[in-house]
């Protein structure tokens, strides 16, 4: 059986300025951008987290963390404007989420 190293044989072949544009592509490749959100978006997201803090309803917001987006549904149950944080009650725990991390937020419509 051969013992391959894979791409390890071929690095010391290539120039730093390749390795540097390959790491640059498989970020770009395989992790998600963190987009920056207007104003308006903005908005609504806080009056979507807000409805959904008064009439105790389920919501579920899209969250950007370790350079991937993540959906996380449960009951929003607290702010705390002084941390910048939102305490989302899921099925296993409460989670403390940044503002700064919230890409967007949907209110789960659940049939009564």
């Amino acid at each position: 059986m051969l013992n391959d190293r894979g791409n390890m044989k071929w690095t010391a072949m290539m120039l730093p300025e390749h390795i540097v544009q390959l790491k640059e592509w498989k970020r770009e490749r395989f992790y998600d951008k963190k987009r920056e959100l207007t104003e308006w978006e903005l908005e609504e997201i806080e009056q979507t987290i807000q409805r959904a803090f008064k009439l105790r309803k389920l919501i579920t917001l899209t969250l950007w963390q370790n350079l991937n987006l993540h959906a996380k549904t449960g009951l929003v149950t607290g702010m705390d404007s002084y941390k910048k944080e939102l305490l989302l009650d899921t099925d296993i725990s409460v989670k403390h989420n940044s503002f700064n991390d919230i890409q967007d937020a949907k209110l789960v419509h659940t049939d009564d």
